[in-house]
């Protein structure tokens, strides 16, 4: 046997600093560095988050048995409100569809037209859905139609986004094959690439519906009508045990579409799992119905049945389109060129405040949306932590921004507004993050962590090494995808003054002066392309 090197004599094993371990490092310093120094510029210290969340603790106390003065209008304000949600998330997966074929890799006509449709995709997330509704308002009037037109556009932003990546996941093989049969450029798209991506679609679209339903409330309090309007009425004139009882008709319903997505999503996807099961016998040529098919067939019916539903309760009607194609020409002579000068005084300090509130709510929701999303996560921790996460989390997710922001502002005050605004948006953050992070860690394999237990380590350092390691990219994805979405819930805040450029962009509105709003929303739209470049950067560093 040779002889024992002394210990002084083994090599030394450093890890290299590569590009992704440096990303890995810097990142969350300049992360925390930077949403310690927002709320810090905001004024929002331990104390001010106590004392804060004390005062929404007394305003639901005075909100407390709730009312609900006129029960039927309530209803028929939810079917308005929900009808919205159904007819645009409608609307925006045909558009999404149409665009995610043009801007997929396997299908796009050219590189060119990809970057092109690619760029209308993130430009219609960065816009917000409120400012798309205010335009329709301009260009058709008040009422549901410019809600349902808003809501469409806005959520190519996200369908588009999802429905081009399930594209880009289909299987070459499946393509190849049909398309050496001869088929031609639609026979190819509908045979091999459509019923790869159904799966993905139906995921996604029903999620929309459900986050659709949440802004439609919001649309509602800017001129479209529906339940939205009635709450922000009751807080408008401090009816709190009103605007509780509306409060929670809202949170029901939102739990509702829900449950009902879950049931859809399991019983549609399970049919499409067993399709490759054995069939009864065949006589003819005719499809046997079995199972799978008698779900699949009553639940697109019933769907497009709803989508006919709501497209005539709110107006979205082709015989609308004339009038909405001319008033839309008109509007934009209005909205365009922008006008500065109004404005030019406050964009600076606005856009500070913005990136202050938007920092500050996005670090508090990520921390607390980190620990409920390892929480909530499957085989983390025990089932009734498990249990009782899961339920926290589906509860907060339940809650349009609205409404919380609402409540804050109402707990506050408007003298604390951008604070209360930041308390707002942490909540909002932590179910979002909390929601993505559950998501991400059930899907991280289970073989490296069961390796790194049968080496010795405890708990704490199989969870920090074998789950929360792989989960960073997710991590860093998650915080920048929620920092995007508190900068453009600037106008939100406005609405009831919890914000100096969202305040100006309404009383704007109001005043009909639309080239002023104009110029207010594309230095809010630069800075979301910002954010989403970096992001972008960021994550492919990472990966």
């Amino acid at each position: 046997m040779g002889a024992v090197l002394p210990s002084r004599a083994l090599p030394r094993t450093a890890v290299p600093w590569t590009r992704r371990r440096a990303a890995a490092w810097v990142f969350p310093l300049v992360f925390a560095a930077a949403g310690v120094g927002a709320a810090a510029h905001l004024g929002l210290g331990p104390a001010r988050l106590v004392a804060g969340f004390a005062s929404v603790g007394g305003l639901l106390a005075r909100s407390w048995p709730p009312t609900l003065s006129d029960p039927m209008t309530t209803l028929v304000n939810v079917g308005i409100t929900t009808g919205m949600a159904v007819a645009g998330t409608a609307l925006g997966l045909v558009l999404a569809l149409v665009l995610a074929v043009l801007a997929a890799r396997p299908t796009a006509p050219s590189r060119t037209v990809r970057s092109a449709v690619l760029a209308v995709i993130v430009a219609a997330r960065a816009i917000p859905d409120v400012v798309f509704a205010f335009f329709f308002v301009a260009a058709i009037g008040i009422g549901p139609l410019p809600g349902v037109l808003a809501l469409g556009l806005h959520s190519i932003g996200m369908l588009g986004k999802l429905v081009t990546e399930a594209i880009e996941r289909t299987d070459d093989g499946v393509r190849e094959a049909v398309a050496g049969t001869g088929a031609g450029p639609l026979q190819r798209l509908a045979s091999g690439v459509l019923p790869q991506i159904v799966p993905s679609v139906l995921a996604v679209t029903l999620y929309r519906v459900d986050t659709n339903f949440r802004t439609s409330v919001l649309l509602g309090a800017v001129g479209a009508g529906g339940i939205g309007l009635q709450l922000s009425t009751a807080f408008g004139f401090t009816n709190y045990p009103e605007a509780t009882g509306l409060a929670l008709v809202t949170v029901a319903v939102v739990l509702l579409l829900e449950a009902i997505s879950a049931g859809l999503r399991l019983l549609l996807l399970g049919s499409a799992h067993t399709r490759g099961a054995a069939l009864p016998p065949v006589r003819g040529t005719r499809v046997p119905w079995t199972r799978g098919r008698l779900i699949t067939h009553a639940a697109g019916w019933t769907g497009l049945a709803a989508v006919a539903a709501s497209c005539w309760a709110t107006g979205a009607t082709p015989s609308e389109l004339p009038g909405l194609v001319t008033g839309s020409v008109t509007a934009l002579g209005r909205f365009w060129p922008p006008s500065f000068a109004p404005v030019a005084g406050i964009i600076g300090p606005g856009l500070a405040e913005t990136c202050a509130i938007a920092m500050a709510a996005t670090f508090l929701g990520v921390l607390a949306g980190i620990g409920l999303g390892l929480a909530a996560a499957r085989g983390v921790l025990p089932g009734a932590v498990y249990a009782a996460a899961r339920g926290v989390l589906v509860l907060l997710r339940s809650i349009p921004d609205l409404l919380l922001v609402l409540v804050f502002v109402a707990a506050f005050g408007l003298a604390d507004g951008p604070v209360a605004g930041a308390c707002a948006l942490a909540v909002f953050s932590t179910a979002l993050v909390g929601k993505l992070v559950a998501d991400a860690a059930e899907e991280v394999r289970a073989r490296p962590r069961e390796a790194i237990r049968s080496a010795g380590a405890g708990r704490a350092q199989e969870l920090a090494t074998g789950l929360v390691g792989p989960l960073v990219p997710a991590l860093v994805g998650n915080a920048m995808y929620a920092l995007d979405v508190n900068l453009r819930a600037f106008f939100v805040l406005g609405i009831v003054g919890a914000g100096e450029l969202g305040f100006a962009i309404s009383q704007n509105l109001r005043l009909l002066n639309y080239d002023v709003v104009t110029a207010i929303v594309l230095p809010v739209f630069v800075l979301v392309l910002a954010v989403e470049a970096v992001s972008t950067r960021v994550r492919g560093t990472l990966r």
